[in-house]
């Protein structure tokens, strides 16, 4: 399924992995994975390649099949029903105690030609009894064998196949299908994920321009009662992608079934909202920063108890080292751009977690969960496994041949190649050979690429968006090619029990064991209609005093699966629910006390009545979103510089870290004016308030000579006292080689009446820069300034040196050499503040960076001497911003530095840091950056081979092969002696913290909530925001900047962490709080207008944005 970009996959012959089961002992793993000779269930989706079909005719050869579980003799145990490619559809019907008999035939299944996919189980006709369709592919010359199946249950245990009567007998390649009731009328309608063909390396369509083509749409079929009608293009679904997977689900709250879609190589992913209608809107452009690239199944759920539906969907990424680089060759750049120009958005190979934010739009967190890389992945089910209250994962992994591994890639296009060519040398007048295959061996092409089956991967839920890999401890450790999942209480003891469609292997029937536990409790509800309308969509809520759990009841989950439809609450240690309420999809409330743990609980839809919906008023939010309203605007515009052309290994751009934003009264007229920078190229603008509160931009003639610079930084400071605010510019960008004028630091006098003129500043150095600090510190009556130094132009990650301006009677002087020489070639400097740390009565100096430790420099009568901090040894981090407050409220100050976050691709500890040499690695004149990461205690280079070896080509002399690469160490490549030899960082930490001040140079570090590491935090204030009388912190980031194989951090959306005067905090995002200010958040100030606060977010390459604090 993953080859369209690749020449040559390959296949599996007949090989079985071991899965004998070991002898477990009650209670020591959560799962016992069961024989088949105790649960009656020996299917195998056996799977071989022939010369009519195989993986070089189809790309989705290897792509597996699913499973479907349904009570369908309705005796309250749930049946299975499992999708066979290349082996017959099976029926197999619950004899309890985990025990099943094979009822296909008698059942009336029949043996179709074909080959199955997906499995849909859904009572279509009202009937009470639940019905199968079948969705089938492949075969591009023979559409009846791709006609999907509808098998219609008759009550008395058998199925008639009646897709052709209902209409819905489609022949055009569909890889699953949900069941939906998307315009309430009690009726369910069918939604196909048909698509184009998926042609191998020999297929006819494999050099086709295009195949997302209308031909190929998806289809949404609207229930008629005894037939169903296409209403694709009028309900607005009529897109063609390359779907895997769907939810439906209510993924905004109003009570009406959406879909998203998960879609394969370069189509994005589709979120459908519905309109309440009958027609649907595509708001994936506006609701999701980032996709996957390679979307494989999605399950929609509630991860953190939010009351808003979370989506997880995967990808195709290996967390292990050699894996990830001998069948990744790389991310191509110029594909990964022109897939973001053409409305693609920007999609990464890894899974992706979108998070709610309860706006219609979400903030993707798997690099944050632990969850991003699993490998080659299937099948995901999102549920409460350990019954504990928590939502855990299960993801199903494993593909038969590695079709990308690279190496083995060339090595079978070579075969073949060669192969026809000396065939037709030696038969030069050969005709009519039916098949490459008279020709070429193909089992020695397949044989040719490794098979190596996988571990499947169980995460549990540990709260607070933390999720671990329990895959061993649980018991679900063992190796296969997984599928199509599904979950259900086969045994009915009140845990979900797994089962799995395997390739070339039995079915895996996994008992949950955690009815023997302590501690476990649950409740199932069962949701019924007196005359047998669909339950999809229904919504239930349990309270309880651990907190509010939500579900929904959906048709399909995962991958061409269906699990099953009765709703399970794990509830810990719980023996009652408060009280629970059941939405329905019409609208109706059934809502009940007291709830007993520990039983299956019957609901019906006539229990119910109607209720009047509340409308939300934005007045519930501390902040409200001014911007369109407010009077004044700016859009920052980005010029175009390719950072990676001058350092190909670059981890992000350093030329896009604008705008600069600053306010202050120009005019002594008590109201706030504010100053904000444009890039390179870009005018910067001057907004004065009047006294009607509107904004002017004045004096733009004077500020369009000033485009040339890329403003970082700005500060309204009075420099020569003569009661006028004046303004200081910090330069900055990457465009240029160092000590480029284009670089010059900018201070404007002010001459009153809103007019500036430059003035000079005494042997500035011509500096990237990155922050201006403000601040008497040698108490002369002046204001002094430090000037941060970002980088070094084009010489990542060689240190930069900052500036100590000294103000002389208004004369600014640039005396670092003399009073501070130690922030010569500091480093890699973000932000700073002045602050008397150890309350000596004087200001002092702190500084955060890149590849940099938290500094403080004392203050000694003016010279400033950096000390050795032991509390900030193990500090290096991705520093972006520093603030102040005493927030314990014990007389000094504390600080909170904000970091790269913990949602980011890498990772790092002080035992295992990532980190960074640069040296001329190949002698050719040029310094290269090496980044270096931890994978299972060795250290390896960060990124690949393709990319490795752009950088220093010798590389490809030296190594040649993928596999060789993957396999080598940081010492291996580049040599221990040239890295011994290197410019060498290392990172101890990513999370951003609150620094408490214990007093006598002492310091204790803590991380921030965990909301508060979901980005990077490029800018905060300080107050107390909620009146409470204890100091918050709002903050606000994200880097979007990132090289394209590392998914940009764009999940923050604000952030407010309101203190509780203690030292602790307890954290909002932006989208709870009315502040969602969820761009590439550069700066962030306060203004007052009309009497009322207001918020301002500098943003990169976008609007300003305005909030209103709302007192």
């Amino acid at each position: 399924m993953k080859t369209r970009l690749l020449f040559y996959c390959c296949s599996l012959l007949l090989i079985c992995c071991n899965t004998t089961t070991k002898e477990i002992e009650v209670n020591e793993k959560l799962f016992t994975l069961l024989k088949s000779d105790e649960t009656g269930i020996n299917f195998n989706n056996r799977i071989k390649d022939d010369k009519d079909k195989n993986i070089f005719a189809y790309a989705n050869f290897y792509g597996g099949a699913g499973v479907g579980v349904g009570d369908f003799n309705n005796d309250g145990l749930q049946d299975i029903f499992f999708a066979g490619n290349m082996v017959p559809d099976k029926l197999y019907i619950n004899q309890g105690n985990l025990s099943f008999i094979d009822k296909t035939e008698e059942a009336g299944i029949i043996n179709f030609d074909g080959w199955s996919t997906g499995v849909t189980v859904a009572d279509i006709n009202n009937d009470g009894h639940l019905d199968i369709y079948v969705s089938r592919e492949l075969y591009d010359e023979n559409p009846e064998w791709r006609r999907n199946l509808l098998y219609v249950n008759k009550g008395d245990g058998t199925f008639e196949e009646k897709a052709e009567t209902y209409q819905i007998a489609n022949t055009e390649r569909t890889r699953h299908a949900t069941f939906l009731d998307y315009d309430k009328d009690g009726l369910l309608d069918l939604f196909l994920l048909t698509q184009p063909p998926n042609p191998g390396s020999l297929s006819q369509y494999h050099n086709a321009d295009n195949l997302l083509i209308p031909e190929y749409a998806l289809k949404l079929y609207k229930n008629n009662g005894d037939n169903f009608k296409d209403v694709s293009k009028m309900a607005g679904v009529d897109r063609t992608g390359f779907p895997n997977a769907v939810s439906a689900s209510d993924i905004n709250n109003d009570g009406w079934t959406d879909l998203y879609v998960a879609n394969d190589f370069y189509a994005p992913d589709f979120l459908f909202l519905n309109n309440q209608d009958g027609t649907f809107s595509s708001i994936e452009k506006s609701a999701l920063k980032q996709t996957s690239y390679y979307s494989m199944g999605v399950d929609v759920a509630d991860i953190n108890n939010d009351q808003n539906l979370d989506i997880f969907v995967l990808d195709m990424v290996s967390e292990d080292n050699f894996r990830l680089k001998s069948n990744m060759s790389g991310m191509n750049i110029g594909s990964f751009w022109k897939v973001v120009e053409d409305g693609g958005g920007f999609q990464y190979m890894y899974n992706t977690l979108q998070l709610n934010n309860g706006n219609e739009t979400f903030s993707n967190i798997a690099q944050f969960s632990g969850m991003a890389a699993t490998d080659w992945s299937w099948s995901n089910l999102i549920a409460d496994f350990d019954n504990d209250g928590l939502k855990d994962t299960y993801v199903t992994n494993g593909l038969l041949r590695d079709i990308r591994n690279t190496d083995a890639d060339k090595n079978v296009a070579n075969y073949i190649n060669t192969t026809r060519a000396n065939w037709l040398q030696k038969n030069p007048n050969a005709q009519n050979i039916k098949s490459i295959w008279d020709v070429v061996d193909l089992e020695k092409a397949v044989s040719m690429v490794p098979s190596q089956p996988l571990r499947n991967y169980a995460y549990k839920n540990k709260g607070e968006l933390e999720f671990e890999n329990s895959s061993k401890e649980w018991g679900l450790d063992d190796e296969s090619f997984s599928n199509g999942s599904a979950y259900a209480d086969f045994d009915n003891d009140g845990d979900l029990d797994l089962v799995v469609n395997n390739i070339n292997n039995e079915a895996f029937i996994y008992r949950n064991n955690s009815e023997t536990a302590n501690d476990r409790n649950f409740l199932r509800i069962e949701l019924v209609d007196d005359n047998h309308k669909p339950t999809f969509g229904a919504r239930v809520k349990a309270y309880t005093s651990q907190g509010v759990q939500t579900l929904e009841t959906t048709n399909v989950r995962g991958i061409y699966s269906t699990s099953e439809s009765t709703l399970h609450f794990g509830l810990n240690n719980l023996n009652k629910i408060d009280s629970l309420t059941v939405l329905w999809p019409n609208g109706n409330i059934t809502s009940k006390k007291n709830i007993q743990t520990n039983q299956i609980l019957k609901i019906s839809s006539s229990d119910s009545k109607k209720i009047t919906p509340k409308t939300e008023e934005s007045s519930k939010y501390l902040f409200a979103d001014r911007t369109s309203s407010f009077p004044a605007k700016f859009n920052h515009i980005e010029n175009s510089f390719d950072d990676f052309e001058k350092q190909i290994l670059l981890p992000h751009k350093l030329s896009q870290f604008g705008p600069a934003l600053t306010a202050g009264d120009i005019n002594n007229d008590g109201l706030d004016d504010f100053y904000i920078g444009g890039a390179a190229n870009q005018s910067p603008s001057l907004f004065v308030q009047e006294q009607n509160g509107s904004f002017k931009e004045i004096e733009t003639a004077f500020w369009k000579k000033e485009a040339a610079y890329e403003d970082i930084d700005a500060l309204f400071v009075d420099i020569n006292n003569d009661g006028l605010t004046d303004l200081y510019v910090v330069s900055g960008g990457n465009e240029y080689l160092k000590n480029d004028f284009h670089y010059t630091d900018r201070i404007y006098l002010n001459q009153g009446n809103g007019i500036f003129k430059k003035g000079a500043i005494l042997n500035s150095a011509r500096i990237s820069g990155s922050t201006v600090k403000a601040a008497d510190y040698d108490s002369d009556g002046d204001l002094d300034l430090f000037i941060g130094a970002r980088h070094t132009p084009q010489q990542y990650p060689n240190p930069a040196s900052s500036m100590l301006l000294i103000n002389d009677n208004g004369q600014l002087s640039n005396k670092t050499e003399s009073l501070s020489p130690q922030l010569l070639n500091l480093g890699m400097v973000t932000d700073a503040i002045w602050s008397d740390y150890d309350n000596d009565s004087d200001l002092d100096l702190i500084v955060v960076g890149e590849w940099m430790p938290l500094t403080i420099f004392e203050n000694n009568n003016g010279s400033l001497s950096k000390l050795e901090m032991e509390d900030f040894k193990s500090s290096y981090g991705w520093w972006f911003s520093i603030e102040q407050g005493d927030f314990d409220n014990d007389g000094d100050m504390d600080y909170i530095a904000g970091n790269l976050g913990l949602n980011y691709k890498y990772k790092t500890n002080s035992d295992k840091p990532f980190d960074v040499y640069y040296n001329d690695f190949d002698a050719n004149g040029n310094a290269d950056i090496v980044l270096g990461y931890y994978n299972k205690e060795k250290h390896y280079p960060l990124r690949g081979f393709s990319c490795s070896s752009e950088q220093i080509p010798d590389l490809k002399k030296k190594i040649v092969k993928y596999d060789a690469f993957a396999s080598m160490e940081l010492k291996d490549v580049y040599g221990e002696e040239k890295l011994k030899n290197s410019l060498h960082y290392s990172a101890d930490t990513f999370a951003s913290v609150y620094i408490e001040n214990i007093g006598d140079g002492k310091f204790k570090m803590t991380n921030l909530p965990n909301l508060a590491q979901l980005t990077n935090l490029n800018d905060m204030l300080i107050s107390d925001f909620n009146g409470d009388g204890s100091l918050d912190v709002l903050g606000a980031g994200n880097l979007y900047v990132s090289e394209i194989e590392t998914p940009r951090n764009d999940a923050g959306t604000g952030v407010l962490l309101l203190g509780d005067g203690k030292g602790s905090f307890t954290a909002k995002r932006g989208s709870e709080i009315g502040f969602y200010a969820a761009k590439d958040a550069k700066k962030l100030i306060t203004i007052t207008n009309n009497k009322k606060d207001y918020y301002l977010v500098g943003n990169n390459n976008d609007a300003l944005q305005f909030f209103e604090l709302q007192k």
